[in-house]
């Protein structure tokens, strides 16, 4: 009677599930207040609902697109996340397959014989054959296997989201190097326009110097000003080339040269869109996403620690055929086994401790990556906002500089100063211009930060079928 009892209570345990250990995934997991507005918020048009559009689209620019769909197709480092997933996949697959039982078969066929040949004796060749089955199960009593099957499935997911963020990132990259490409082209630009006018200005230095109206000085002044601006040729060349053979590596290529950006105007950005609320960044966010599914995998991994301190039970059975030499005789086994750990020093213990430890450790760094992502949404909005205010008062700086030269080259011209006035202003005015370059950069870069920090937007890639096959 008591061995009914144990096995109605087994089933019974089984059919209701007796998991140790639950969890549950629609738990706040964040252990900080959640904001509920960024302080950098107030301005701009409102991002779309659907969050279903590709965030370098904003800029307009037919040439980043390209790169960068170009790049998200080819770069090697988003194939080894693919190889990542499928790994992850297929551990998930392997782990789900132990909820059910497993079915071998063995066959085999002897012949033997004695050496010596009598022709009609039977004994001189012996045969015999064989076939069975095997069939094994453990029971997931205690919810052990169910939690490792959840605990692997949320992983793969969670390198599937990885996938995601580098996509993001690299995205990012592409446009952050592009337009730094472009940044460097206008610069060239402004320098060679500007030893144009130190040529111009050398030459008619050096006239009034020969007809007495002013010094050598001025002269050499002027000199070491062109050769100053010839001086920064070689290295933006070289910056260009740099960059461009970044970017062809970003793009999955080898480096060579060629000709990425085909205009140097730096546009600026569309106006700056409303960011939503802190808590989004909870789901738009890859990393945060990762991270939360691995939170969330620790905690049914602590389930799996501790169902490993209770009994297992296992159920199977067998059938064998064999015979001499055809399959005469069948034997047929059942069997029930039940395992339950005596003594390990407190290994199980010690087990279920650390992985308890690790799920505290993981919380506590998905809280600490959250704040991260706020910092820098933060960050990059602040940084947008001023460097367009930098923008411009170096652009109006720029427009009195250009007055204040004018004024200089006229008092020269009529002798009512030295040139000193003039070097001094054109040296302003020649800075100012390369500034106002790097400056429209620093807003597009600051744009590109926000959608960084903002996980967005992307359309969702297809996704082959057998990197989802781990969800349920």
């Amino acid at each position: 009677m008591n061995r009914l009892g144990l096995l109605i209570g087994l089933f019974l345990c089984l059919m209701n599930g007796c998991s140790v250990h639950s969890v549950d995934e629609e738990a706040q997991l964040i252990k900080v207040e959640v904001p509920q507005r960024f302080s950098e918020s107030d301005m701009g048009a409102a991002l779309p609902n659907d969050w279903n559009y590709s965030w370098w689209e904003t800029f307009n620019d037919e040439d980043l697109n390209r790169l960068i769909e170009s790049g998200l197709a080819a770069n090697f480092e988003l194939r080894q996340y693919v190889a990542r997933i499928e790994q992850a996949t297929a551990l998930a697959r392997q782990v789900g397959a132990r909820l059910y039982p497993s079915l071998d078969v063995d066959a085999g066929y002897e012949l033997q014989w004695d050496g010596e040949t009598r022709s009609g004796e039977s004994r001189d060749r012996q045969e015999a054959s064989d076939l069975g089955f095997l069939l094994r199960w453990e029971l997931d009593i205690w919810g052990r296997l169910s939690s490792l099957r959840r605990a692997e499935n949320l992983t793969a997911q969670a390198t599937i989201e990885d996938w995601m963020g580098a996509r993001l990132l690299l995205s990012a990259a592409i446009a952050e190097t592009y337009f730094e490409i472009q940044e460097q082209r206008r610069q060239l630009e402004v320098v060679r326009e500007q030893i144009d006018t130190n040529k111009t200005l050398l030459r008619l230095t050096s006239l009034r110097f020969g007809q007495g109206q002013s010094s050598i000085v001025d002269v050499l002044q002027q000199q070491e000003q062109l050769e100053a601006t010839l001086a920064r040729v070689p290295q933006i060349e070289s910056n260009i080339g740099q960059l461009e053979y970044s970017l062809d590596i970003l793009l999955g290529q080898p480096p060579e040269k060629k000709n990425y950006a085909t205009s140097s105007q730096l546009s600026r950005p569309s106006p700056l869109p409303d960011v939503g609320i802190p808590s989004l960044l909870l789901t738009r966010r890859p990393d945060l996403r990762a991270a939360q599914k691995r939170v969330l995998a620790f905690d049914y991994d602590v389930g799996v620690a501790l169902a490993d301190q209770f009994p297992t039970l296992s159920l199977g059975g067998s059938i064998d055929w064999a015979g001499d030499p055809d399959f005469g005789d069948a034997v047929t086994g059942v069997f029930v086994g039940l395992a339950a750990p005596l003594f390990d020093a407190g290994e199980r213990r010690d087990e279920v401790i650390y992985r308890k430890a690790r799920l505290e450790d993981a919380l506590a760094g998905y809280s600490n990556r959250f704040l991260s992502a706020l910092f820098e949404v933060e960050t990059a909005l602040l940084e947008e906002r001023k460097s367009e205010e930098q923008l411009m008062l170096v652009e109006k700086q720029l427009v009195t500089a250009q007055r204040l030269l004018t004024e200089a080259r006229n008092r020269f011209s009529q002798g009512l100063t030295d040139y000193l006035p003039v070097i001094t202003s054109l040296s302003i005015v020649q800075s100012l211009e390369r500034n106002v370059v790097n400056t429209r950069r620093r807003v597009l870069s600051a744009r590109i930060g926000l959608h960084r920090a903002l996980g967005g937007p992307m359309l969702n890639p297809e996704i082959p079928t057998v990197l989802y096959s781990a969800n349920e």
